[in-house]
């Protein structure tokens, strides 16, 4: 025979409930209160009522004391459905002559089940005379069954909710212990991504102290972070740097994050490093936090400023060749002519003073061969320089930074020449210099010297020596001398880029340079380069032979200056007859007409058609008219001239010219 049940205001679970109950054998019919199940229970038969504590209009317990009001319904077996928390239910549940409780949140099975045993009871003979606990009988008197079996069942839930309080804690246990491994295992994952991080990790709190850093951090600091924690950030920034930083600090704490390039950092030996930070505020357990990560950047900062040094040096010595070659072609015309007159004046007071204009326009003419040889500081020749000729260019071009501040003494010992860059040693000598006279102040002159000596060491080795009674510098700063960016100089005198470029030329060359200084007393630098491998001279080639006397032969002048024509048809006129060309086309028509020259004086560089143009167009159609070629120069300034004049075989004679030497290699070329 089919149980019906009828289950009353029973909300959230009922579809659930219903079909557990039905999956039971039971027919299950549901009302939404009490007074709509108790006019349902008046019209038909159920064999048990489940309703909940609380339903709208009456509660469950004034629902179960008027089913029990009803002669015909009295008997008939309630379960209340209630949480249990409040103590007086039990009572209330008694007072009212419920059968059993169920407590809440439903487990269907679990109704279920007590639905069954509920039903059993009441059919089984005696009815409450043998409540069970537990699935055990217990022998009560019979009056108190019912008040019994519900405590019974009340005392099943409260069992009941017990282990399961029991079993959810031992759950919530192994959760929170699957939970910490899970942390350990994602605090161990994060601990090796971010030691293996390339960048810079640092943690810190709202003040700034540093809570925590990785790997690279410490390789950065120099020390362990044991060491480094809790110390401040300011601790590790320069302090021109350190106003700077605060506001950063205080941008990032008052926004979501923040970038800042080119941040300085000190490293533990003192040096400077490059760092691009990433910053942003973010929020943990422990409170507000700040997670900064850096890149390094030193080596491309050091790489940018090195080219933009070099750019510059470019620029500059763009400016200076093109000056040097527009200074030599009218100041060969003035020396020329001095030379000339000093020939024919006989004597006396107008003799000396052109010899004075001339020592002058001589002291013009190194200067812009010293600009020449510092125009070319890209070039990566190597070839034999001789040490003491590229120092007097570095001294002439310092001698303003020297003249106002101390001595210049020179001691120049006999030393072969040095395979190198005429251009990138003037670089360093002029740089060694320049240092030297501004660790000098201005004012005292005759009570301090900078030294200049070259020498032989004992392996043969050249040695320069640049020496001060300057300020001199401590220990800690000839450490770091060398060292990219780190200058002793005020903000923006000094990139720092001058020694470290000057150490790296130096090596490049298979050299050395060293410092030694005393604070107070001075400083000394060495330069040691190798000597240069010369072939071996050929002593007879040198050896002054008889040569036969010139014959008078024919020149070609070619150059778009005048003053050069008339200059060159002065010194060599005499001996020789001579032919002027403004331009390279007429000098190339001449020759098209088979007028023979058994020399051609040409000017490297001219508008339109120039000196090496000019070989080109000889070279293919007279090669031997091309080898008679004397190029003029007053600058050879662009890659192509130096690689054209490295290339060919040709004599080349440089402005503003000595006369004699310029007939000595006329002559030679006729005889």
């Amino acid at each position: 025979m089919t149980t019906r049940i009828l289950m009353v205001a029973v909300a959230g679970q009922s579809d659930e409930l219903r079909l557990e109950l039905e999956h039971a054998g039971h027919e299950v019919e549901t009302k939404p209160d009490g007074e709509g199940a108790l006019e349902r229970l008046a019209h038909d038969r159920f064999d048990l009522v489940v309703a909940d504590v609380s339903m709208p209009g009456i509660t469950g317990y004034d629902f179960c004391r008027r089913l029990r009001a009803e002669t015909t319904l009295r008997d008939l077996p309630v379960i209340l459905l209630t949480t249990l928390t409040d103590p007086t239910a039990v009572i209330h549940g008694l007072a009212c002559g419920a059968d059993g409780f169920v407590a809440k949140p439903l487990d269907p099975r679990h109704l279920a089940d007590r639905v069954r045993a509920v039903l059993a009871s009441e059919r089984s003979p005696g009815a409450h005379g043998e409540p069970l606990f537990r699935g055990k009988k217990l022998a009560i008197d019979a009056e108190k069954d019912r008040i019994l079996g519900f405590l019974v069942s009340a005392a099943e839930e409260a069992s009941r909710l017990d282990r399961e309080l029991h079993a959810t804690r031992a759950r919530a246990e192994r959760d929170t212990r699957k939970l910490k491994v899970t942390a350990q295992i994602s605090e161990v994952k994060y601990r090796s991504l971010v030691e293996k991080a390339n960048d810079v990790i640092v943690v810190l709190d709202p003040q700034g102290r540093i809570l925590d850093m990785n790997r690279r951090a410490e390789e950065l600091f120099g020390r362990p972070r044991t060491e480094r924690m809790g110390g401040h950030y300011l601790d590790f920034v320069p302090p021109e740097d350190r106003e700077r930083s605060r506001e950063l600090f205080a941008s990032v704490n008052d926004q979501s994050g923040a970038l800042a390039e080119g941040i300085r950092v000190v490293r533990a030996d003192g040096s400077i490093a490059f760092i691009d930070f990433s910053a942003a505020a973010i929020t943990t357990d422990d409170g507000p936090l700040l997670l900064a990560i850096g890149r390094d950047v030193t080596e491309s900062k050091k790489m940018q400023a090195q080219l933009l040094a070099a750019d510059r040096m470019a620029s500059i010595g763009t400016l200076a060749a093109g000056v040097a070659h527009e200074i030599n072609n009218p100041l060969a015309s003035v020396m020329a002519n001095l030379n000339l007159a000093i020939k024919e004046v006989q004597g006396g007071e107008l003799k000396d003073e052109l010899r004075d204009a001339l020592e002058a326009a001589e002291r013009i003419r190194l200067i812009v061969r010293g600009l020449r040889i510092f125009s070319r500081a890209d070039e990566d020749d190597r070839g034999p320089v001789n040490v003491q000729r590229i120092m007097e260019s570095s001294l002439r071009m310092a001698w303003t930074e020297i003249r106002h501040r101390a001595r210049l003494i020179k001691d120049y010992g006999r030393t072969p020449p040095v395979a190198g860059s005429e251009a990138r040693l003037g670089q360093v000598f002029l740089n060694l210099v320049v240092n030297a006279a501004q660790a000098i102040p201005e004012g005292n002159t005759e009570a301090n010297e900078i030294r200049v000596v070259t020498s032989l060491d004992p392996s043969g080795r050249v040695v320069i020596q640049i020496s001060d009674t300057g300020s001199g510098m401590p220990p800690e700063v000839l450490h770091r001398l060398f060292t990219p960016f780190f200058t002793t100089k005020p903000p923006g005198v000094g990139t720092g880029l001058g020694l470290s470029i000057c150490h790296r030329i130096v090596t490049a060359m298979g050299g050395q340079i060293h410092v030694d200084s005393i604070v107070g007393k001075g400083t000394n630098f060495r330069v040691i380069l190798p000597p240069a491998i010369l072939q071996g001279e050929k002593e007879d080639e040198e050896r002054e032979t008889p040569r036969p006397a010139p014959r008078r032969g024919k020149i070609l002048v070619v150059d778009d200056d005048p003053a050069v024509c008339v200059i060159v048809r002065r010194i060599l006129g005499a001996e020789h007859d001579l032919v002027t060309a403004a331009s390279a086309e007429e000098a190339l028509s001449r020759l098209e007409a088979a007028e023979p020259f058994d020399v051609i004086l040409c000017d490297l560089m001219m508008p339109q058609m120039t000196g090496m143009d000019l070989y080109a167009g000889i070279l293919r159609r007279e090669p031997a008219q091309a080898g008679r070629m004397i190029f003029m120069t007053a600058g050879a300034f662009t890659p192509r001239a130096r690689a054209f004049l490295d290339e060919v075989p040709n004599h080349r004679v440089e402005k503003p010219f000595d006369p004699r030497g310029l007939r000595a290699l006329i002559n030679d070329q006729i005889r």
